[in-house]
């Protein structure tokens, strides 16, 4: 690009809010330049430069950009929901459910041997 002053320079940031371009200077620190003093300006390759063809793509890749956040931010709620279910600690519940009602049937059982062997010895002595 070049300048007002007629400095032929390359511009290393765009600030659309300020309007202006952080422009590199030979020999001196970056500084920002107002856009109305760029005279003409081209592309890296050489090219002109077409505004309006700039500032499409540049929004285009904004538009991209912002529908890409959009998915991310989508995917992000998604996730996590699914790690807000605590799944782990409704499995452990279940399955100290399934624990108490073994021990309980358990517990039945034994009774129910226990009769049995009762029944059993009242019978051989009735028997004798």
């Amino acid at each position: 690009m070049t300048t007002d002053t007629g400095i032929e320079t390359t511009v290393m940031n765009v600030c659309f809010t300020t309007r202006s371009v952080r422009i590199y200077v030979k020999n001196a620190p970056p500084e920002w330049l107002p856009c109305k003093r760029i005279e003409t300006h081209t592309t890296r390759k050489g090219d002109t430069a077409d505004e309006g063809t700039i500032i499409e793509e540049l929004h285009n890749k904004l538009l991209a950009a912002e529908d890409r956040i959009v998915g991310l931010k989508n995917e992000r709620q998604q996730l996590t929901e699914k790690i807000g279910k605590n799944y782990l600690a409704e499995i452990l519940r279940v399955v100290n459910m399934i624990k108490e009602g073994m021990t309980e049937k358990k517990a039945k059982l034994a009774k129910v041997d226990s009769a049995l062997t009762s029944i059993e010895s009242i019978l051989a002595r009735v028997s004798e």
